[in-house]
C-alpha cells in the first residue's frame, strides 16, 4: 500500500498533537498532580505512536511507546511527577518534532536510543522517585452545583458509529462531548419556540450533534416537555447550565460529560491502534462550532459537524475567483447606469447579494485564529527564561481572535523577536526586580483583540522600560541622526529611532538592553503585510510594543476619492468620518497645517503635494469652495486628508504591486475598477506618520 498520500495527513495531525503535547506539559509542569492534563498528554501520544507506527516510522513509534509507558505510571498515581521527569518528556517532544521533520524530508531518523534507555529506566524504578502510597488514581470528586456532574457518566442515550466517531474526534481535540436532559415548564405553551430558544442558546456554546426526540419531532412538539441533547463545546458546564436555566419556561437542566471515546477504545483493545490511519476528517478546532441552520422556520437542523483540510492554494485560487467576480459585478453595474438598463441594474442588485454572500463565506474559510501561532510561545518564553535564569509569567489572552490565513502565515517571526527582546532585554533578573521594589517574578503579556478591521496585537513587559536619551545618544554615534536632530526629538520620537535600519548593533545589545536588535526587519515584515508597529514605554514599569494588522489582505470596503484626475481607495475600517471645511478653517502650528475638530486639534495632508499629482495649471481654485476632508486614524492618532472628490464606497479587490514598487511607503497595493482602470489604495498608517 502506498503510504505517500497519507504523508501531509500525518504530518498536519501530528504536529497538532505535538502542539498539545507542549501546551499540556506547560500545565503539568504548573500543577503535577493535574489527572486530567496527564490523560490529554497520554492521548496525544498514543496517537502519534499509532500513526508512525502505520505509516512506517518506528524510530517515533517506539520512543512514543516508551513515553506512555512512563505517562501511565503517572496516571496511576504509582510515580511521582517531578521537575526531572518533566523535562525529560520535554526532550522527547523536541525529538519527536525533528523526526517528523526528517519523515518529511526524507532525512535518516534521529538516534532515540539515550532518550529510550531513560523512559525504561524510569519505568523499571531505577531512577524513579520513591512511589505514592495510592496504588491507583483516586475518584474525581462530583461537583456540589445542582444539576451538574463533573464525573464523565456512562453514555445516557444510543449513539450510533458515526455520533460516536464525531465526538471521538473532538475529544481528540479539546472538545467535552455533554450530556443534557432539559425539562420545560408543564404550562409551556409554545414548546417549538422554547426549543428554538434553547438552540440558538447551545450555538453559542458549541454544536448539537444529536437530540431524543429527533430535530424534527421537537419542531412539531412531539415530545413531553423534557429531550435530550448531546453538545461538543470548550466551555464549562456551569457557564451552559447559568445560561439555559436563565430562559423562561425552563425550569430545570441536567448536564454530565460523557466519558473519553478514545480511552475507552484503548481499553477494549490489546495492542491499540498500531494498525491506524490518520483521520480523514475531524470535527472543527473552533471552541464553539456553530449549529447548522435551515432555511425553514428559523429552526435548525442539528447535524454532525465535520470539516475537511484543503490545500491553502486551493483558497488562494478561489479567493482570486471571487475578487474577479466582484470586479466584473461592478463593471456591469456601470454599464447598466450609463446605458439606463433597468433590467440589468435589477439583476445586477440581486447578483450582488449574492457575491456578496460568497464574499463573506470565503473570507469567513480563510480565518483562522491568532492561537495557531500563540500556541508555540509558552515553550519558547519557558526555555529562554530557563536559560537566562529569570523568573518569567507569561500570560496571554484573545487567543480565539481570528485573522486571515496568509497574515497568520507570515506574523510569527515578528512575534517570536519581540517576545524574545522583552523576555532577554526587558524584564530585569529577580534580584534587579526585588531592588527596584517589584516582584521577583516578571510578567510579558501577549494579547490580541479585534479593532474595526483590524487586529491590535500586544507584547507588553513590566520590565525596566527603554531609556530615550540613551536611544539619542547611540544614535548620534551610528550616524543615523545628527546632534541638532536629536536635541529636538522628544522621548516618544527617540524611542521610535529603534526601527530605524542599521540600530541593531552588537554595541546597542549591550548598552540599550537589546532594544532595537532586528526592530528595522520587524517593521518592515509588518509593513509588507499592510500593518503598522509602535511602542510605548515608561522608565522603571516595561514596555509595550503595539501592532495593528489588517484582517485580511484580499477583498476589503474602501472609499474611493479622486484627486485631479487620479482615483484612490482609502479602506474604510480606518475612516472616521468625511466633512466640508473652508480655507479659512485651516491654521498652521509649527509649519504643520491643522483644524480643529470637535476640540481636536488634527493634523492636514494634502493629498495632491503628498502624493505630487499632476493639475492642470490653466484651472483657477475658488478660494470660497469648500474643501473635501477625510478623517482617518490609526489607533489614537488622526489626520484629515483634503481631496478633489468623494466619489463612493465600493468593494475593492487588494492587488499587489509587485517587487518592483515594494519601497513606495504610502501605497499598499492597488485595486481594478469597474471600468477597467485602476486605482491606488492608500496606506493610512504611512501618512498619519507623514502628517
Amino acid at each position: 500500500m502506498d503510504m505517500n498520500q497519507y504523508m501531509n495527513m500525518f504530518v498536519e495531525e501530528s504536529r497538532e498533537h505535538l502542539q498539545t503535547l507542549n501546551r499540556c506539559l506547560l500545565e503539568l509542569e504548573g500543577n503535577t498532580e493535574n489527572i486530567s492534563v496527564l490523560d490529554e498528554i497520554f492521548r496525544s501520544a498514543h496517537t502519534i505512536k499509532g500513526m508512525s507506527a502505520t505509516m512506517g516510522f518506528t524510530v517515533i513509534a517506539e520512543l512514543t511507546h516508551e513515553m506512555e509507558n512512563v505517562l501511565d505510571l503517572l496516571r496511576k498515581e504509582t510515580l511521582n511527577c517531578s521537575s526531572e521527569i518533566v523535562d525529560l518528556l520535554f526532550r522527547c517532544v523536541d525529538t519527536l518534532e525533528r523526526s517528523v521533520d526528517n519523515a518529511v524530508a526524507g532525512a535518516e531518523a534521529e538516534d532515540v536510543t539515550d532518550l529510550v534507555q531513560s523512559l525504561k529506566a524510569i519505568v523499571s524504578g531505577d531512577k524513579a522517585p520513591a512511589p505514592t502510597t495510592k496504588a491507583a488514581a483516586t475518584p474525581r470528586a462530583k461537583s456540589t452545583t445542582s444539576g451538574i456532574s463533573a464525573e464523565p457518566e456512562e453514555l445516557p442515550i444510543e449513539l450510533n458509529d458515526t455520533d460516536k466517531d464525531i465526538i471521538a474526534a473532538a475529544q481528540r481535540q479539546d472538545l467535552f462531548a455533554m450530556h443534557l436532559f432539559i425539562t420545560l415548564d408543564k404550562n409551556c405553551v409554545l414548546k417549538s419556540a422554547r426549543v428554538y430558544m434553547i438552540m440558538t442558546a447551545l450555538e453559542d456554546f458549541g454544536e448539537v450533534i444529536k437530540t431524543i426526540p429527533p430535530s424534527d419531532e421537537l419542531e412539531k412538539e412531539n415530545f413531553d416537555g423534557s429531550f435530550d441533547a448531546i453538545l461538543l463545546t470548550g466551555r464549562e458546564e456551569e457557564e451552559i447550565h447559568k445560561r439555559l436555566m436563565s430562559i423562561s419556561e425552563v425550569i430545570n437542566v441536567d448536564i454530565n460529560k460523557l466519558p473519553d471515546l478514545n480511552l475507552a477504545a484503548m481499553a477494549v483493545s490489546a495492542q491499540p491502534t498500531t494498525n491506524t490511519q490518520p483521520s480523514a476528517s475531524t470535527v472543527a478546532v473552533t471552541g464553539k462550532p456553530a449549529a447548522k441552520k435551515t432555511d425553514e422556520g428559523g429552526d435548525r437542523k442539528l447535524k454532525g459537524g465535520q470539516s475537511v483540510r484543503v490545500d491553502i492554494d486551493k483558497l488562494d485560487t478561489l479567493l482570486n475567483i471571487v475578487g474577479e467576480i466582484v470586479i466584473n459585478k461592478t463593471r456591469l453595474a456601470q454599464i447598466g447606469l450609463i446605458h439606463k438598463l433597468g433590467d440589468l441594474v435589477e439583476t445586477i442588485e440581486q447578483m450582488d447579494r449574492v457575491t456578496t454572500e460568497l464574499q463573506t463565506i470565503v473570507m469567513k474559510i480563510r480565518m483562522v485564529p491568532v492561537g495557531q501561532v500563540f500556541n508555540r510561545f509558552p515553550r519558547m518564553v519557558r526555555d529562554l527564561s530557563r536559560e537566562l535564569n529569570k523568573e518569567i509569567n507569561l500570560v496571554i489572552e484573545g487567543e480565539e481572535t481570528e485573522m486571515d490565513r496568509t497574515v497568520i502565515d507570515e506574523i510569527g517571526d515578528p512575534l517570536v523577536h519581540l517576545l524574545r527582546n522583552s523576555v532577554d532585554h526587558g524584564v530585569e533578573h529577580a534580584d534587579e526586580r526585588r531592588m527596584a521594589g517589584k516582584d521577583p517574578m516578571g510578567q510579558v503579556r501577549l494579547v490580541a483583540m479585534h479593532e474595526g478591521n483590524n487586529v491590535v496585537i500586544d507584547i507588553e513587559d513590566d520590565g525596566k522600560g527603554i531609556n530615550p536619551d540613551i536611544i539619542k545618544k547611540k544614535a548620534v554615534e551610528k550616524g543615523i541622526i545628527t546632534q541638532p536632530e536629536a536635541d529636538k526629538m522628544d522621548a516618544n520620537e527617540a524611542v521610535r529611532l529603534i526601527f530605524a535600519a542599521g540600530f541593531s548593533t552588537a554595541e546597542v545589545v549591550s548598552d540599550v538592553s537589546g532594544r532595537g536588535v532586528g526592530m528595522d526587519v520587524v517593521k518592515t515584515k509588518i509593513e509588507a503585510l499592510g500593518g503598522t508597529v509602535d511602542v510605548d514605554t515608561k522608565l522603571g514599569l516595561g514596555s509595550r510594543f503595539r501592532i495593528r494588522l489588517p484582517l485580511t489582505l484580499a477583498i476589503i470596503q474602501a472609499l474611493l476619492v479622486k484627486v485631479a484626475e487620479e482615483t484612490y481607495a482609502i479602506p474604510l475600517g480606518s475612516i472616521d468620518s468625511t466633512i466640508n471645511i473652508k480655507p479659512e478653517d485651516i491654521s498652521t502650528v509649527q509649519n504643520k497645517e491643522v483644524f480643529l475638530l470637535r476640540g481636536q486639534i488634527i493634523p492636514i495632508l494634502r493629498l495632491d503635494a503628498t502624493l505630487d499629482v499632476p493639475r492642470d495649471k490653466e484651472k483657477t481654485t475658488n478660494e470660497d469652495e469648500e474643501l473635501y476632508v477625510v478623517i482617518v486614524h490609526m489607533g489614537d492618532q488622526k489626520a484629515g486628508i483634503i481631496v478633489d472628490t468623494l466619489v463612493g464606497q465600493h468593494d475593492i479587490v487588494i492587488k499587489s504591486l509587485g517587487k518592483l514598487m515594494t519601497n513606495i511607503n504610502v501605497i499598499a497595493g492597488a485595486t481594478v475598477l469597474g471600468d477597467g482602470s485602476v486605482a491606488l489604495i492608500l496606506d493610512v498608517g504611512t501618512l498619519i506618520q507623514t502628517s
